[in-house]
């Protein structure tokens, strides 16, 4: 059974992303991708994210709210 995703935008593991939380926007990695098991058949994927120095958070986040975050520059 096919069932559609309404987000253009497919999110892969290892994908810098970005997406809101709260009044912030923070950038994080997708660590996992959970499949078409949202509401609707969303794609939803795991994200970290590094917020302070102690360990990272992970949030299970819907593809439709992920932006893709600008690429860091290789140190020179």
């Amino acid at each position: 059974m096919d069932v559609p995703t309404k987000t253009k935008l497919r999110v892969k593991v290892r994908d810098r992303v970005r997406f809101r939380l709260g009044a912030h926007v923070v950038t994080g990695t997708v660590v996992e991708d959970l499949g078409n098991i949202g509401v609707g058949g969303r794609q939803l994927v795991r994200v970290q994210v590094s917020l302070d120095a102690a360990e990272p958070h992970v949030f299970d986040v819907p593809a439709e709210l992920l932006i893709p975050a600008p690429r860091r520059r290789a140190a020179a």
